[in-house]
């Protein structure tokens, strides 16, 4: 039986030419914490302590990063400008490792050392939201004077006692006491990949923002998020990997298995499949396009074993180091996108094994986008109706939107979000209405998913351009799924052409297509 290999060491140690990488950014404005195992008794508010070993000193740094996000109601504006303090970990070849959705739209990146007043631009070389991590570098030699990495520890602790490193705007590097809960598979921010995870117990408040999380002199994660008053942190080897993996230029992101199973707890069910007594696992329901799984397994397969490891009943498995793990972490833990991994199902009451090439799955390549980074939205105003693609940062502008959000909108992102096809790579919906004298009657229309423009099926942005560039006579026609009300919407070509320039105008639409250039 063989288990997946972890960080290669317990301290880095990379050279110091690094080879340049391409500058990323990533993320998103707001962050969905995985839920962690229900907290027993509260861990008592505790001052911090401000006696700090200096090694540890040197080896955390503040960053202050500014950004401005799209405003996904009104897509062709921005919303103001934001500015957030997080935390960051020196790391060797003279960069700066921090795990937040702070990197998406970022424009100005300044890092501070030692608690010092003095500010120091700092340049983001590498980004990944399914961490979030990112790497910064700091072109002013200067700067590295007095500075030093910590080491990451491997393994990480599965319980015991941790300090939460964090500098305070005064120049102060507090230490707050805290205490490993557990070590799990866990998602972090707007993430969809599993990765190895510290829950970690403290009664301090306002932590979460890439504070560094020590034992015994050793970096064991870094923050990334609270329930209650446990946070969650990326686990010491995943950060070690990304760093090790960013410095030889080879950095090819988190694979993920890319499919949705069910447990077989129950025992006619495991019968029906053809199970026998000693053997567990679970039956694939759904497998995702551009993951590990497509090609290689189908709906109605029963993993039974992932390289070896046996898969239980309710999809955990054994780790040989932290214990009982959800086996979606097989896929991640110590394994890099373009690796093989062996699956050993139960098919149709025959059992094989099947070789599958390990593989990242992009947001983009969804249908819904669980994030949008470095661009706006894909949007197009045609007299008034304001039409784009559906996205994850659309539904957040509706605040708890999973409860909250448009119900027609929630059943597709359930239903189609993960899974593109040729004919429909998106979900086009017309989101709001301007109101002109192009759309008498439509001012309350929004939310719709668009079926069919002039006769034409609108499966992208795309489509949805080319039909309206062939309009039926002397209207354009937009149809919407049913269900939906109204179902249909005519518009006057000639009052559509007449209407641009006016709605632009009262509404300050720069330009009524996203992919046009700026009107002068």
């Amino acid at each position: 039986m063989r288990f997946p290999a972890t960080a290669t060491s317990s301290r880095i140690a990379l050279a110091a030419t690094l080879l340049a990488l391409p500058g990323a950014g990533g993320g998103a404005l707001l962050a969905a914490q995985e839920e962690p195992a229900a907290v027993e008794a509260r861990v008592p508010a505790m001052a911090p302590s401000t006696a700090i070993n200096g090694h540890l000193r040197a080896g955390v740094v503040q960053v202050t990063v500014s950004g401005q996000e799209w405003n996904w109601q009104t897509p062709w504006a921005k919303q103001p400008p934001w500015t957030r303090p997080i935390t960051g970990l020196v790391v060797p070849g003279r960069r700066i490792l921090c795990a937040s959705i702070s990197f998406g739209n970022h424009l100005l990146v300044e890092v501070q050392k030692l608690g010092g007043d003095a500010r120091t631009p700092g340049r983001v070389v590498l980004a990944d939201p399914e961490g979030p991590l990112a790497l910064i570098e700091v072109d002013d030699p200067d700067f590295w004077e007095g500075l030093e990495p910590l080491p990451l520890a491997d393994p990480v602790p599965r319980e015991g006692e941790v300090s939460i490193l964090r500098w305070r705007p005064s120049g102060l590097l507090d230490s707050y006491p805290g205490s490993v809960r557990q070590v799990r598979s866990g998602r972090h921010g707007l993430s969809r990949t599993h990765l190895l995870t510290l829950d970690v117990a403290t009664g301090a408040d306002g932590l979460g923002a890439s504070e560094v999380v020590v034992a015994d002199g050793e970096v064991v994660g870094v923050l990334t998020g609270r329930a209650g008053d446990t946070f969650a942190a990326i686990a010491s080897p995943v950060l070690a990997r990304f760093v090790e993996d960013a410095a030889s230029g080879d950095w090819r992101g988190f694979p993920r298995g890319g499919f949705a199973w069910q447990n077989l707890t129950n025992p006619a069910l495991r019968e029906s499949l053809g199970l026998s007594e000693d053997e567990s696992g679970v039956r694939l329901t759904r497998v995702l396009p551009n993951g590990t799984a497509d090609g290689v397994l189908r709906e109605g397969d029963v993993i039974l074993e992932v390289d070896g490891i046996p898969i239980d009943a309710t999809g955990h498995y054994e780790h040989p180091v932290y214990g009982r793990m959800l086996f979606a972490l097989l896929f991640s833990d110590g394994r890099r996108p373009g690796d093989t991994m062996d699956i050993t199902i139960l098919r149709d009451g025959s059992r094989q094994t099947v070789a599958a090439p390990l593989k990242r799955i992009r947001a983009e390549a969804d249908k819904v986008p669980p994030y949008v980074y470095g661009h706006g939205p894909n949007y197009v105003v045609v007299g008034g109706l304001v039409f784009q693609e559906l996205t994850v940062p659309y539904l957040s502008t509706f605040g708890d939107w999973q409860r909250r959000g448009p119900p027609r909108l929630l059943i597709a992102y359930e239903r189609e979000g993960a899974e593109p096809t040729p004919e429909s790579p998106r979900i086009v919906v017309l989101s709001s209405v301007l109101p002109d004298a192009a759309n008498l009657g439509y001012e309350g229309v929004r939310n719709l998913i668009v079926k069919e423009v002039n006769g034409r099926p609108i499966g992208s942005m795309d489509d949805l351009r080319q039909a309206f560039d062939h309009p039926e006579g002397r209207f354009h026609v937009v149809e919407f799924l049913p269900g939906q009300a109204p179902e249909r919407l005519v518009l006057d070509v000639e009052e559509v052409k007449r209407a641009a320039e006016r709605i632009q105008a009262s509404y300050g639409v720069d330009q009524l297509d996203s992919e046009a250039s700026p009107t002068p």
